[in-house]
């Protein structure tokens, strides 16, 4: 199920670009129902013996952390495996489905910015402990500014400009998915939270989002341009995540 939240305001190139990657679905339905491969040049790339079945679901005029909840809702009547989130203000690849269901994993995210300079990325890495004077567990969220490029990265939490959610996770998971008093977006609260049911979190760094904002189409190179990040990385080299991997709850 392909999930849009919508806030109302969707700008045109979003708009267009929402269109073309419905057609592409729409393509790679009617092919893997077929078996086949390529059709007027265009390359559909899928795993031998599947077939995919995509639905669409959008939540319009609402708050972003209620409509992602309504939307999981659906998803999970729905019975479907996976979960595509993508905002109504990125402009995503239009293979982008299958450059993220490759990679096998629970949770995966394209490689997106957000719009307000610096423009920094939204990978995050997150430093948990506990409040002894509130007695409440607390946690604070870091973007990976060095994050390593062009390839497959395990984080802590991603943003949620698009994201592929295996619904195994969400079903292991109680609700709400989405909605918490914490001042963290939603997107990073549902990772936090899935990593404690099991879950693991991944970054494509190498699948690109641009991001409607100012400039019109926010990219990686004007994050690169406004943070300075080449000196970053000639002085530190690219972020290794130390954190030890959580064992998978039965």
């Amino acid at each position: 199920m392909v999930c849009v939240p919508n806030e109302g305001h969707t700008g045109p190139e979003a708009y267009d670009n929402r269109l073309l990657f419905s057609v592409h679905l729409g393509m790679l339905q009617a092919m893997s129902h077929f078996g086949l491969r390529e059709y007027q040049g265009v390359r559909y790339d899928y795993p031998e013996g599947t077939e995919y079945e995509f639905s669409w679901a959008s939540v319009g005029r609402l708050l972003t952390p209620l409509a992602r909840e309504r939307l999981t809702e659906w998803a999970v009547k729905a019975e479907v495996d996976y979960m595509l989130h993508v905002d109504d203000d990125m402009i995503i690849p239009t293979n982008l489905f299958e450059r993220l269901i490759r990679h096998n994993v629970d949770i995966v995210a394209p490689l997106a910015f957000m719009r307000i300079p610096p423009h920094k990325p939204v990978i995050f890495r997150l430093e948990e402990g506990w409040d002894a004077m509130r007695r409440m567990e607390y946690f604070v969220s870091y973007t990976v500014d060095n994050y390593p490029k062009d390839t497959l990265v395990e984080c802590d939490a991603v943003g949620f400009g698009a994201c592929l959610i295996k619904m195994d996770v969400v079903r292991r998971m109680p609700k709400p998915w989405f909605m918490s008093t914490t001042s963290a977006g939603e997107d990073v609260w549902f990772c936090l939270q899935a990593r404690k049911y099991g879950a693991r979190v991944y970054m494509d760094t190498s699948t690109k989002l641009g991001h409607v904002g100012i400039p019109p189409i926010i990219e990686e190179k004007d994050y690169e341009r406004e943070s300075q990040v080449a000196e970053l990385r000639r002085t530190h080299g690219d972020w290794v995540n130390s954190r030890p991997k959580e064992s998978v709850k039965a």
